[in-house]
């Protein structure tokens, strides 16, 4: 079970009124769910980077040892 943190942050009225009519009541678990978006929409540029490294990766290696070695 992942630990947690309890932890204060301030909103303006607005989206805290759309965060708590949204969440059904579990606005813990609705922000999580965005916050985890969030890192998913942050990490985007360094798995895009990692993928086109690979596919150079695949490129040298099927130039060195052929296309099914690759």
């Amino acid at each position: 079970m992942t630990t947690r943190t309890r932890t204060t942050v301030s909103l303006p009225a607005d989206l805290l009124a759309h965060a708590r009519a949204a969440s059904g009541g579990n606005l813990s678990a609705y922000i999580e769910q965005a916050l985890r978006a969030q890192q998913l929409r942050d990490a985007t540029p360094a798995v895009r980077a990692w993928r086109e490294q690979a596919a150079q990766d695949t490129e040298e290696l099927a130039d060195l040892f052929g296309e099914d070695v690759a």
